[in-house]
This record gives structure tokens, C-alpha cells and sequence, in this order.
């Protein structure tokens, strides 16, 4: 989708109104890092798009359309940064981002967002960036997470273990809080 305000850059096309300071999220670094995150993760994203939600946005620019780019805009520009993200679902569509023509999945644009502006910065301070994982549907899912946080601390120089993840078993309502833990990467892989 092309719109007369859509700009691309590093292969991502923000097909948003241009909202206020929206330069000094989606730097040439961040798209950069999305783009990357798209292109490595998003075929195993689609095949949980089979059973997944439709996406969020509507097409247009209308006031709440721009409205909803603003509050994204807002939430990762915050001052000082939260630790913690909980990252919209990895198989709803941000129809605002795309590469290559195709929606990037709304729960990597929020990590991606997320971590790129603040992992370092939080890892400096002696915090590390946590993601909620809230309606994870699957045990294909929380791998996916995994390999995405691995990946990305490869990609942002960050030490391995750095991003952390809990979520909330629907299982049993007892279990409460589950912090997951991450699987090695072998040698080589």
C-alpha cells in the first residue's frame, strides 16, 4: 500500500500519516533491524498466520488511523524507557510497516521497536529488556520467540540471555507467571 505520505527506507515502507517525531524511532538502523527480523522470521510467522488474527488496521487515514500511529510512536519514544514490552501477537499484521509489500507482523515491529532503542541503553543501566508473552498458542511459538530474541542479540551486540520472556500459562490458572527459559544454540546452527 502506497501512500502519498509513505516513505521507505532500508526496504520498509511506513504507509502512515507522518506523525511528530517519528524520525527518531524508525531511524535507518531500526528499519534496518525490522527489515532483517521480516526477512528471517517471517515465513515461520505466516505459518502461524494459518490458524492467526486478521490485522488490526484499517486501511485509509482516517483520524483514528492516525490516532493509533501516534499512541505506537508515543509507547516506544517513552522517557526513561520500561523494561518491560508486551508485544502485540506475531501473527497480527501491522499494515503501517511493510517490506517488500507485505505487512510486518505486529509482534516483531513491537520487539523490534522495543529493543533496538532501549536493549543497550536498559543493559547499561544494570536492567535487561523483559517481553510478556501473553496468548502464546503454541510450544511453535515460544520457539519462535526464542530464536527472535536470539537473534536479535546477535544482531544489537547484546550478551546472550540479555532479553528475557514470561508468560502466563492458559493451562493452568494456578501456575501463575512462567519465566521461559532459553534453549542453547548448538555450534554451528
Amino acid at each position: 500500500m502506497d501512500t502519498p505520505s509513505s516513505i521507505t527506507i532500508n526496504g520498509i515502507t511506513l504507509a502512515a500519516p507522518r506523525a511528530a517525531r517519528q524520525n527518531e524511532l524508525f531511524t535507518a538502523d531500526a528499519l534496518n533491524f525490522l527489515a532483517t527480523l521480516h526477512r528471517e522470521f517471517g515465513p515461520r510467522v505466516a505459518e502461524l498466520e494459518a490458524a492467526g488474527e486478521a490485522s488490526d488496521q484499517a486501511e485509509g487515514e482516517s483520524e483514528a488511523f492516525a490516532e493509533s500511529w501516534q499512541k505506537l510512536l508515543d509507547k516506544h519514544l517513552k522517557e526513561p524507557p520500561c523494561t518491560f514490552i508486551t508485544p502485540r501477537g506475531l501473527a497480527r499484521s501491522e499494515s503501517r510497516i511493510l517490506c517488500g509489500g507485505a505487512p510486518l507482523s505486529a509482534g516483531l515491529v513491537d520487539f523490534g521497536l522495543h529493543v533496538h532503542r532501549n536493549g543497550l541503553r536498559l543493559l547499561g543501566e544494570g536492567r535487561a529488556p523483559f517481553v510478556s508473552l501473553l496468548g502464546l498458542e503454541s510450544e511453535e511459538e515460544l520457539q519462535l520467540w526464542q530464536d527472535v530474541f536470539a537473534r536479535s542479540e546477535e544482531l544489537l551486540g547484546l550478551p546472550d540471555g540479555t532479553i528475557r520472556a514470561i508468560h502466563f500459562g492458559d493451562r493452568d490458572p494456578d501456575a501463575g507467571a512462567v519465566l521461559a527459559e532459553r534453549t542453547p544454540v548448538a555450534a554451528g546452527a
